[in-house]
C-alpha cells in the first residue's frame, strides 16, 4: 500500500514540474489524481479496520501467555512443529527450577529426607553449566527423584523467599510424561512454558464484528527494566493498552533488583504509562493476572498486609479493608473457577480487590508514587479511561471471556475516535 502511494505521488509531482504541455497530458494527470484519492480512501478504510494493541507490564506478569491465548482463541493455535520446538524450552524450565530449588536448600539449610539424594544434587548442580544437559533423560530421572523428596517440597513451600518461575511445580509434576520420547506438549504446556521476551513480539489476527473482519495487531514487549526503553518504539498509532499485573507478586522482589518489591514496581510502571504524554488519548485495559497463583499463596498463609508495614504511604491497612458486595460479584463473574465466595479462602478476593483499588487510585490521581515536573489534572486524562479485569492467563475460558469484553470496548473507542459513535 505505501509503495503504491509513493509511486502515485512521485508521478503527480513530475506532472507539476512538466506543467502539462498538452491537453492529453492534463487528462492523464487528472486521472492519476483520481487514482490517488481512491487509494487514500481505501487506505483510510483499511486503517479503520485495523486495531493496534500494546501489551505492557513488568517481567513475568503473564503478557506472553496472554499473547499465546490470543493465538489459540483467534488464530490457528499451534501446529506440530511449534509444539515440538517447545520441548526444549520445557526441559530448560525443569532444569532451571530444580537448580534454583537445590541451591535454595543449601542457603536455607533444609536437609534431604533421603540421604542418597545428596549425590543426585551434586550431579544436577555439576551439570548445570552444561548447555546440553537438559536434553538427557538421566537428568530428568534424577530430577524426578529429587522432586519427590520431602526436603525439596519444604523448600518449594518457601519459594517466595527466592526467585522461582511460576511453572516450576507444573512441569516438575509432569516429568514422567515429559521424559517419554513420544511426548508432545499440549496447549496448557505451551501456555505454562516460560521463555524470556527480549524483543518486540508481533501477533496478528482477525475477529468478526458487525459483519466485518476486524484486524488486530498486538505488540508484546519485554517487561524487564532493561527492555522498557523499547516500549516507545511502538507507541505510535496505538488504539489500546493491555497492561498485565501479577497479583501474586506482592511477596516477591525483582530478578534484576532483589531490593525492589514486584507489586510496587508494577504500580510505578503503571503510573508512568498512565501519565505518559504520548498515551494520554489511549485507554488502558488493566489485567489483574495470576489469580490462580494468588489463591494458592493465600491458602498457604501468605499475607499482603506486610507491605502496609514496609510502605505505609502506598499500601493502606489491609486488615481494615473490606470489598463491597458489587466488587466481590465482579470478581466471581470474571473468574468462573470460583462459583461462589465459599469455594476459596476469603482473603483471595479481598486481596485481588485491594490491589485493584491501588491501581485505580493512580488513575483517579489519589496516589502519586513518582514526583512529576508537570502536574496532571483530571482534564488531562479526559481522553482515555481505565477498565479492570481479573484474569488467569493459563485459563483459556477465562481469557476468552475477558478478551470478548475487551474487544467490544476497544472497537467502540476506535469508532468514537473517528466520530462514528
Amino acid at each position: 500500500m505505501q509503495g503504491k502511494l509513493k509511486s502515485l505521488f512521485k508521478t503527480i509531482c513530475e506532472d507539476k514540474l512538466n506543467s502539462y504541455p498538452s491537453a492529453e497530458e492534463a487528462k492523464r494527470a487528472k486521472l492519476r489524481n483520481k487514482q490517488i484519492s481512491k487509494t487514500l480512501k481505501q487506505h483510510q478504510k483499511e486503517e479503520l479496520k485495523k486495531l493496534k494493541i500494546l501489551l505492557l507490564g513488568t517481567a513475568e506478569s503473564g503478557k506472553s501467555t496472554i499473547t499465546k491465548q490470543m493465538k489459540i482463541i483467534h488464530g490457528n493455535g499451534f501446529d506440530m512443529s511449534e509444539r515440538l520446538e517447545k520441548v526444549s524450552d520445557i526441559r530448560k524450565n525443569i532444569q532451571q527450577s530444580i537448580v534454583v530449588l537445590l541451591t535454595a536448600m543449601k542457603e536455607l539449610e533444609i536437609p534431604f529426607a533421603q540421604k542418597e539424594n545428596e549425590n543426585r544434587r551434586e550431579f544436577i548442580l555439576n551439570q548445570a553449566g552444561n548447555p546440553e544437559s537438559y536434553k538427557s533423560n538421566e537428568f530428568l530421572e534424577h530430577t524426578e527423584q529429587l522432586w519427590a523428596d520431602s526436603g525439596v517440597q519444604e523448600c518449594y513451600s518457601r519459594s517466595h523467599e527466592f526467585q522461582l518461575i511460576d511453572c516450576a511445580k507444573y512441569f516438575l509434576d509432569k516429568i514422567s510424561e515429559i521424559k517419554n520420547p513420544e511426548y508432545i506438549p499440549s496447549d496448557q504446556d505451551i501456555l505454562r512454558c516460560r521463555s524470556l521476551t527480549n524483543s518486540i513480539q508481533h501477533t496478528e489476527f482477525c475477529v468478526p464484528e458487525g459483519g466485518h473482519q476486524i484486524k488486530f495487531d498486538v505488540y508484546d514487549v519485554g517487561g524487564q527494566q532493561g527492555e522498557r526503553k523499547k516500549w516507545i518504539q511502538v507507541f505510535d498509532g496505538v488504539n489500546a493498552i493491555l497492561f498485565a499485573v501479577d497479583c501474586s507478586s506482592f511477596d516477591q522482589t525483582l530478578r534484576e533488583d532483589p531490593t525492589k518489591n514486584r507489586l510496587l514496581e508494577a504500580l510505578e510502571n503503571f503510573e508512568q504509562v498512565w501519565n505518559n504524554r504520548f498515551l494520554k488519548n489511549v485507554s488502558v485495559l488493566l489485567f489483574l493476572n495470576k489469580i490462580d497463583v494468588l489463591a494458592e499463596k493465600i491458602a498457604k498463609g501468605r499475607d499482603i498486609s506486610e507491605l502496609s508495614q514496609q510502605y505505609p504511604d502506598t499500601f493502606p491497612d489491609f486488615k481494615s479493608f473490606t470489598p463491597s458486595k458489587l466488587e466481590v460479584l465482579k470478581f466471581l463473574e470474571s473468574y468462573p473457577k470460583y462459583s461462589n465466595a465459599n469455594s476459596m479462602h476469603p482473603d483471595t478476593v479481598k486481596t485481588a480487590v485491594y490491589i485493584q483499588h491501588l491501581f485505580m487510585k493512580i488513575v483517579k490521581g489519589d496516589l502519586q508514587l513518582k514526583e512529576r515536573i508537570t502536574k496532571r489534572d483530571s482534564e488531562w486524562h479526559s481522553g482515555h479511561s481505565c477498565e479492570t479485569f481479573y484474569t488467569c492467563a493459563v485459563d483459556t475460558n477465562n481469557v476468552q471471556k475477558v478478551l470478548n469484553g475487551c474487544r467490544s470496548l476497544i472497537i467502540q473507542n476506535h469508532l468514537r475516535k473517528f466520530g462514528l459513535l
